[in-house]
């Protein structure tokens, strides 16, 4: 029995979303990939999915990804800069700003206005690096806009300020049926949580369905980890 879940133990691959913030305002989330099915797990921010945590400090990401297989973390912040950026606006940036609808983009801000986020996105993305091969940067609320069918296209609007307990059912089935996600325990759906999850699935398409993602440009100098995606179909 020990060897059969040892085989199972190393046949799951998992994906992270993580939407960074302050040191009280981190969400992660974990999916699980084996063969054709995706689930959430109740991990990290959702040890207690009926009361979920942010993550005060990286030692748990790291620890996890320490001692799994995770093949993406994708984060919801910027992790490349180039010095042709004198604005904080980067070449990837204005590009979603084009793609987004006009009272939409003021989404898309300049990493200027972000202060330490950017820092501390890097700074864990190079704590990663050694233990997961694919470190992306995502937009999980421009995801939730090109996703979401047109008459729903608002809730990308008002989660973030007024998000109602029908709002979060809406969601949590909508994530469920238009993803494939797997979701067997009772989740509270916060802004937070919403957002780690759109990021994490952003990185499974990465390596399970590309031509599901727009792959914003880059400047050729940039340095950091990318690339910049957002999910749309």
């Amino acid at each position: 029995m020990y060897f059969i879940f040892l085989i199972l133990k190393f046949n799951m691959f998992y994906f992270l979303g993580i939407d960074i913030a302050g040191s009280k305002n981190t969400w992660v989330v974990a999916l699980k990939s084996k063969k054709d099915f995706l689930e959430l797990c109740p991990l990290l921010s959702l040890d207690f999915p009926s009361d979920p945590s942010s993550i005060e400090d990286f030692s748990p990401i790291i620890n996890f990804c320490q001692k799994n297989k995770v093949l993406a973390v994708a984060f919801d912040a910027p992790l490349s800069f180039s010095l042709k950026d004198k604005s904080g606006f980067r070449v990837s940036d204005k590009a979603l700003k084009e793609l987004l609808p006009e009272k939409a983009k003021s989404w898309v801000v300049s990493y200027h206005t972000l202060m330490a986020v950017p820092i501390r996105a890097l700074l864990l993305s190079e704590l990663l690096s050694p233990f997961c091969g694919t470190i992306i940067e995502t937009h999980p609320r421009a995801s939730l806009y090109f996703c979401l069918p047109e008459n729903k296209k608002v809730l990308s609007f008002t989660y973030k300020k007024n998000f109602s307990e029908e709002d979060k059912n809406f969601l949590s089935n909508w994530i469920k049926t238009k993803f494939n996600l797997i979701i067997n325990f009772s989740v509270k759906l916060t802004e937070g949580i919403l957002d780690a999850i759109m990021c994490a699935l952003a990185g499974y398409f990465y390596h399970k369905m590309p031509e599901k993602l727009i792959f914003l440009p880059t400047n050729d100098n940039s340095r950091g980890f990318g690339p910049f995606v957002v999910i749309r179909f």
